[in-house]
Order: structure tokens, then C-alpha cells, then sequence
């Protein structure tokens, strides 16, 4: 070749260059007017020119074709120009730091003259942590941001840093629900103490006798019989009163949903008792106190009776040969009430018989009926009798 058809072919390249500009950069939709040029690639100099237009989600980004670096997006575009006739093109990614690699797209050489253009999406790298959550009791169920992760105790990962919400909840107690924060490469950590949901059953009490007043943990609620409504469930103090009778008190579990029955038998004080006081004339009688027997009248003063409850009594006294009397005596508590009894005869004149023995404490049986022990003085008809004396020991 001459030096004068080589100086030729250099100035046509030279005004090829320089008049080779893509549709892009005359304003059309594709944007590539603002991105990077760089030279051109694929090619011989001199095979027909043409452009790839990259664009990115986001800027700064670099391009890479066939593993090559190729320059960075400008407002999320970059354009390179390449020789149709060149070395075919296959691939091209974008990266940048803090993101994940674009999709890689294939690529086809555009004609003399054409732009090609390719989208390439770059998503950020989420930094992560975990959460970790317990609870008392354990096995409860655990959401984190509403989304079913297991039952405590529970790890989980992958949960971008900041604020999350954790809600726990297990059969028979409140829901626990609080927020933890969460920082890239770390653990939180939620602890939760549950509370049990308050359940009620109810108390059933009917006492004899009825109408005491009811009182549940030292509150009155009542009078028996007395059905007592949303009772916490557990253990509970019952207490009855009654004006005459000894409080009642008890411990009584309630169950929820269920209802627990009672049924207290009071006891009445003791009622308040006296003395009495008895004599007879004459002496010698047998004497009894609403029927029942209390033993012989002496000659002189007053047998006494203890404890006689405190009323009306009825005192009778029998003699033999002597009709049988009665009569009423009050007696108060606390109080003392005396009564002497006379006694009408029925047969001959009576007299008075005085036993005595040595040693005393003997028993006497006159005409063989037990009378009494020495020293006794008994009022008999006027006659003979028979006295025996017998004594153990003797």
C-alpha cells in the first residue's frame, strides 16, 4: 500500500468516529444520552459501529461484559460502543457493594448504526438477626410480626434489623405480647411470664339451722343457705355465724365451672346452769327432778342438785306411807333456787328411826329394802322393823 492510500484511510476513520453517534444521545426514550461512553470494543478498526445501552436500578453501579469491567452507570445508564463486525458479545452484569449481583443478560451485537438496550435489577443485601423467645410455662405458642414461628422455647433468623412484635399465647392464660429490637448479627431475646386467665365457679352452703350469716375470705355475703356466684377458683375461708351457737369455719376449694357444696351443723352453746336446793318434810323422801331420780331427802337442811340447766323444773319427792308431791322450781343460770316439799301422810303416826354405824358408810335395809348408808334418820310408820347393816369388809 502507498503512503498516500494509508494517510486516506486514517482521515475516513477519524470522521467515522466523530460523526458515529447512537439515536440515544439525539434524545430519544432510552435515556443513554446521559450515561459514560467508552471506546469502542467487539471489533476490528473499521468494521461498521453500533451501541449497548445498560440500565440499572440503581446508580454507581458497574458493568461487566464477559467478566470485564467496563465502566459505572451514571443515573442508572452507561452506553459503550461496539463494532458490529467485531468478536460477538455474550454476557453483562452490574454490581456495586451493599447490593447482590443484577441478573445476567445475554447479548446480541447490534447493526451499523443500532442501539441495544439491556435492564439489569441489583437487589440490597438485607443484614439480619435473630430472635429468641421464652416463656413461663413453656410450650406456648410464639408469632413473630403475626407469623407462626413454633412454640417456646423458639430461635429464628433472617429478621432485618429494627423493630419486631412478639406475640405469645397458651391455653388457660393471658396473651404476653411486647416488641423487641433486632440488630444485624445478633440475637434478641423475649421472655415471657404468663399469667393464668381467672376462672369462677361458685359456692352452694345451706347450714342447720338456717339463717347464720356467710361470710367468704371475711366478707359477708350472706345468709345460709346461700348459692355465692364467680368465685375465683382455688382455696377459700368460710366462715358461719348464728346469735347461740359456736362459729362455723372451714376451708373450701372451688373448681372453675363447677360448684362446691356445703353443709355446717352448728353447735349451740352449752346452755347456762344453776343449783337446787331440795328438802322434804319430813326428811327421808325419795326425791326426782323432771322424773328422774337424785337420791334421799335428809332429815335436817337440803340435799343439793348441781348443774340443773337453767328453766323450769319440775321436783318430786315420794315417801312411803306419805302421799307423792311435786312442785315447780325456776332455776337461773348462774343462780341458786331452793324448795321444800311437804308431804301428807296416808297411814298411822310416824316416827323417826336414826341409824348410825362404826365404821360408817354402811348400808341399811329396813324390813330387807335398801334405805340408804350410816348415818341415816329415815321417818317410818310407828312399828317394829327389821335393820340390817352390811358393810364390805365386814
Amino acid at each position: 500500500m502507498s503512503s498516500k492510500t494509508g494517510s486516506v484511510i486514517a482521515l475516513l476513520l477519524i470522521a467515522l468516529l466523530a460523526i458515529a453517534v447512537p439515536a440515544s444521545a439525539e434524545g430519544d426514550q432510552t435515556g443513554g444520552a446521559t450515561g459514560t461512553w467508552d471506546v469502542p470494543i467487539g471489533g476490528d478498526v473499521g468494521g461498521d459501529m453500533g451501541w449497548i445501552t445498560f440500565h440499572t436500578n440503581v446508580d454507581d453501579a458497574s458493568i461487566y461484559v464477559d467478566g470485564a469491567y467496563q465502566g459505572t452507570t451514571v443515573n442508572g445508564v452507561y452506553t459503550m460502543s461496539v463494532y458490529s463486525t467485531g468478536a460477538p458479545l455474550r454476557s453483562a452484569y452490574a454490581a456495586k457493594s451493599g447490593y447482590t449481583q443484577s441478573n445476567t443478560v445475554r447479548l446480541s451485537m447490534p447493526s451499523a448504526g443500532e442501539n441495544l438496550d439491556y435492564y439489569l435489577t441489583l437487589n440490597p443485601i438485607q443484614s439480619s438477626g435473630s430472635i429468641s423467645v421464652t416463656s413461663y410455662p413453656s410450650n406456648a405458642v410464639v408469632y413473630i410480626d403475626e407469623i407462626y414461628v413454633g412454640t417456646t422455647p423458639v430461635t429464628q433468623n433472617g429478621y432485618s434489623q429494627g423493630y419486631h412484635n412478639v406475640r405469645v399465647t397458651k391455653s388457660g392464660y393471658q396473651e404476653w405480647a411486647s416488641s423487641v429490637y433486632v440488630y444485624s448479627g445478633s440475637t434478641a431475646t423475649a421472655s415471657a411470664t404468663l399469667t393464668p386467665i381467672e376462672s369462677y365457679g361458685s359456692i352452694y352452703v345451706s347450714s342447720t339451722p338456717s339463717g347464720a350469716s356467710v361470710y367468704l375470705d371475711d366478707k359477708y355475703v350472706g345468709n345460709s343457705p346461700k348459692t355465692i356466684s364467680g368465685v375465683v377458683k382455688g382455696a377459700h375461708t368460710l366462715k358461719l355465724e348464728k346469735s347461740g351457737y359456736y362459729p362455723w369455719e372451714s376451708s373450701v376449694t372451688v373448681n372453675p365451672g363447677q360448684t362446691s357444696y356445703v353443709y355446717p351443723t352448728l353447735q349451740a352453746y352449752a346452755a347456762p346452769t344453776g343449783t337446787l336446793y331440795v328438802s322434804s318434810a319430813p326428811g327421808g323422801a325419795y326425791i326426782y327432778l323432771d322424773g328422774v331420780y337424785q337420791g334421799i331427802s335428809p332429815v335436817s337442811g337440803s340435799m343439793v342438785i348441781s348443774n340443773v340447766a337453767a328453766g323450769t323444773h319440775t321436783v318430786t319427792a315420794k315417801l312411803t306411807g306419805y302421799q307423792d308431791a311435786s312442785l315447780s322450781v325456776t332455776v337461773n343460770g348462774g343462780g341458786t333456787a331452793s324448795v321444800t316439799i311437804p308431804l301428807q301422810s296416808t297411814g298411822p303416826a310416824m316416827g323417826y328411826l336414826a341409824v348410825s354405824s362404826m365404821p360408817s358408810g354402811a348400808n341399811i335395809y329396813i324390813n330387807n329394802d335398801y334405805k340408804g348408808i350410816t348415818p341415816l334418820t329415815l321417818s317410818l310408820p310407828e312399828g317394829t322393823y327389821s335393820v340390817k347393816y352390811t358393810l364390805t369388809g365386814y
